[in-house]
């Protein structure tokens, strides 16, 4: 008599069938990381958002106590200017927003400062974007923080070299008519300038002083990006224009929206600068801290001047600025 063929019993096929799918949910996840980093996989999945031809658009993302900026100039290129704390939430938003605006590569990869809330961020997004040239502190000390090293590191890991972001440094567009220049630190060969305090004595002072100060200018609407810059820098700025013994290049009296410097810190608000420049609207990056940023006098020095275009990130999210034609437009991602 034939012998009946067994038959297998349910919990063995459910076992049978979880593994096959845990097989090949494992070869998904293989493959999709060759393509897209796993970890950042929310990052990828978002609505196309490109920017129009002609049109400058400045986005200062919500990261918290840090910073990140992307730039999307009316060439089509782009400009990112820090890449926020390093934090994976954070580092996700950074992400999210550059796939968004369908960027792959960054033409200007600007790291302001040697602090982590700055170039933390930075060492992930180089491995995901390809950068083409980078602009970086003068920092003898790699290891002035665990940020600016990792990011050191991966720029050396890719071979590729960065120009110092310092006064005179930039890009001028005649053609499409927009420039970014560098107002400060000065030269790293002045022996007296913010780099060589830095590297001599890399105290939070030294190290907020020695951050890059940015002049961008579109259709006549000009961006002043303070960085972390505090009181001693920001009056130099005053007193080099004011004296006519620099800042012969651009006319930062034409300012129509100041980044206010240092998360709106007390050292990072100087009265005599929002006098000089005059801004229409201005913009603090900040989030939680221990600093009480921002502090009552930076608020106020900026009311002043713009009154209800003061824009706060952690208030009013992701705030970006949309520049055409000689305007300007400010949207606020809470409402």
């Amino acid at each position: 008599m034939a012998q009946k063929k067994g038959k297998l019993s349910k919990r063995a096929l459910i076992s049978i069938i979880s593994a096959v799918l845990a097989l090949l949910l494992a070869v998904a996840l293989i493959v999709t990381n060759i393509f897209i980093p796993v970890k950042y996989l929310s990052a990828y999945f978002v609505l196309k958002d490109e920017n129009v031809a002609g049109q400058m658009r400045v986005t200062f993302i919500d990261v918290g106590n840090s910073d990140c900026t992307i730039i999307e100039l009316p060439d089509g290129k782009i400009m990112l200017v820090d890449g926020g704390n390093g934090t994976h939430a954070n580092t996700v938003k950074a992400l999210k927003e550059l796939n968004r605006r369908g960027i792959d590569k960054i033409d200007y990869l600007i790291c302001t400062s040697v602090a982590d809330e700055t170039c933390a961020g930075l060492t992930e997004i180089l491995k995901y974007k390809k950068a083409e040239i980078v602009y970086a502190p003068y920092c003898t000390t790699p290891y002035v923080s665990e940020g600016y090293r990792k990011f050191s590191e991966e720029l050396k890991r890719q071979n590729k070299d960065f120009t110092v972001a310092e006064y005179g440094k930039g890009v001028v567009n005649p053609e499409y008519g927009y420039s970014f220049l560098f107002l400060s630190p000065s030269v790293h060969s002045n022996p007296q300038g913010e780099y060589e305090s830095l590297n001599k004595d890399p105290t939070p002072k030294n190290i907020r002083n020695a951050s890059a100060v940015i002049w961008l200018e579109y259709a006549g609407v000009g961006i002043l990006l303070l960085g972390n810059a505090g009181k001693e820098v920001q009056e130099r700025l005053v007193n080099a224009y004011s004296d006519d013994i620099g800042l012969d290049t651009v006319d930062i009296t034409n300012c129509s929206i100041i980044r206010v410097a240092d998360h709106g810190s007390d050292d990072g608000t100087f009265a005599p600068l929002y006098d000089l420049i005059k801004p229409e609207t201005a913009i603090i990056s900040v989030g939680e801290n221990g600093r009480n940023c921002p502090a009552l006098s930076a608020v106020s020095d900026a009311y002043a001047y713009v009154k209800d275009k003061l824009y706060r990130t952690d208030e009013d999210g992701t705030v970006t600025v949309t520049v055409n034609k000689g305007t300007y437009e400010v949207l606020k991602e809470k409402v």
